[in-house]
């Protein structure tokens, strides 16, 4: 008993493959290719369409597709389930037969399963016809029905009614020489007319081909013809009306193009006109700028002498300003400093500070330069001081050396202390200098008071 899964010797599956697909009509092929994901892929790849125009290609992509799978079981079954309804009689009888209750019966007596599908001699007699064989070599490649050895010994190797296939074969020929021929003289000269008569004649050429090397059907060659034939006339039809459409379009087209010419015209002349009106604008506003260019010069000389006379009045502030510090820098600190009526301490503090700003080796604490930046620099010490104690925990590693980092920092209480005292000392002084020696009426003029003038016993 052989099944369509076991290798069968003496047939070419590629080329049994490529027939039922040849057999297909169009609706059915495309509907075989757009069901399967993967091969519907490969066929629009590139931007290609399943089209009827495409079906040379399409059939050589699925043939192609099918190799590359090593033509296996999933592939072929798919194929001949679309293939299989195509020959409507054949696959009728054996549905028929294989739902009846005499198949039941048969099934039943033979211990076979319902998945069992199985011709008895009686019944295959009955059913084969050598004009259908072609068929039956699909059936008995592709299809899950079994067959005994000498079934299949019948379907591969019947001689009987070879006189009567080969007339059958050459009137087909005959038929098919007079297709080409008339197929040939219905080629328009549309683009897509003579694609498609192209492809007819590739399946036509393909059909005599495979009807030379199989000997195979007749009817579906007459209606591949016939299909092409009337896909023709459609065309022809098609082409006609499409003409007459161009036409209108050609017309409508010069009719706009005509209207757009006038419009734009009219639009230049318009334009032309708004240009000459601008280069009197422009002409305008450039003695216009020209005016502005001379206001704006006569402005810059006005502002600057408005700055002269503002740098000059800068410069009055700035000496009324230094009344003080020059009034500050006549004052003779020993001399002064005698005549106050100190206590012993601030006494010692405020000699102790007029020694450090005359003999500081870096005079960097002298009573030079402005009173605010000589009361900065007294504040310094302080800053420094409360610094170096906030960070002391830091200051001591960079050091290295704990006692010398604490013992600057008592050096340094000493002289902020004196600092702090002198500067008490100068605020009280000043304060009796500006507001008890001087009139309020002196201080409040800009002019510096003249000195006191010496007495001879002093």
């Amino acid at each position: 008993m052989l099944g369509n899964n076991e290798k069968i010797q003496g047939v070419s599956i590629p080329d049994l493959f490529a027939s039922m697909l040849a057999e297909l009509p169009w609706r059915t092929l495309s509907q075989y290719i757009t069901n399967n994901a993967q091969l519907l892929k490969v066929c629009t790849f590139g931007g290609h369409r399943v089209d009827p125009q495409q079906r040379p290609r399409l059939t050589k992509q699925v043939i192609n597709e099918a190799a590359k799978n090593d033509y296996n079981e999933a592939t072929c079954n798919a194929l001949f389930a679309a293939w299989y309804p195509v020959h409507a009689e054949l696959h009728e009888k054996l549905e028929t037969y294989f739902k009846s209750d005499e198949y039941k019966n048969y099934r039943t007596e033979h211990k076979l399963t319902e998945e069992d599908y199985v011709l008895s001699d009686e019944k295959f007699n009955e059913f084969f016809n050598v004009a259908d064989l072609k068929a039956w070599k699909l059936l008995l490649v592709f299809s899950p029905l079994k067959f005994p050895h000498n079934q299949a010994d019948q379907i591969l190797n019947h001689q009987a009614g070879s006189a009567e296939l080969l007339d059958q074969i050459a009137a087909l020929e005959a038929k098919l020489a007079e297709a080409e021929k008339k197929a040939a003289a219905a080629t328009a000269d549309a683009e897509k007319i003579r694609a498609q008569q192209a492809s007819s004649d590739n399946e036509l050429r393909d059909l005599k081909q495979q009807l030379r090397a199989q000997k195979g059907e007749i009817d579906a060659v007459n209606q591949k013809f016939q299909s092409s034939a009337a896909e023709v006339k459609r065309l022809s039809g098609l082409l006609s009306s499409r003409s007459e459409e161009l036409t209108k379009q050609a017309n409508t087209a010069t009719e706009n193009a005509e209207r757009t010419v006038t419009r734009l015209q009219g639009e230049l002349a318009r334009l032309k006109d708004e240009v000459n009106g601008w280069q009197n604008k422009f002409q305008e506003q450039l003695q216009a700028n020209r005016q502005i260019q001379n206001d704006a010069a006569n402005a810059d000389a006005r502002s600057a002498k408005v700055n002269a006379e503002k740098e000059a009045a800068l410069a009055k502030v700035a000496e009324s300003k230094k009344f003080v510090d020059t009034l500050l820098d006549g004052i003779e600190w020993n001399t002064l400093g005698a005549r106050l009526k100190l206590t012993p301490t601030i006494r010692k503090n405020f000699n102790s500070l007029l020694k450090r700003l005359n003999y500081e080796e870096d005079l960097s604490l002298t009573i030079e330069g402005t009173l605010p930046q000589f009361w900065s620099r007294l504040q310094k010490g302080e800053t420094d001081l409360i610094q170096k104690i906030a960070n002391s925990n830091t200051l001591e590693v960079e050091t290295g050396d704990m006692h010398a980092f604490w013992d600057e920092v008592k050096g340094a209480f000493a002289e902020v202390q004196t600092s702090l005292e002198a500067r008490v000392f100068m605020l009280n002084f000043i304060n009796e200098l500006l507001f008890t020696i001087y009139a309020p009426d002196q201080l409040a003029t800009a002019t510096i008071p003249a000195p006191a003038k010496k007495k001879s016993a002093e």
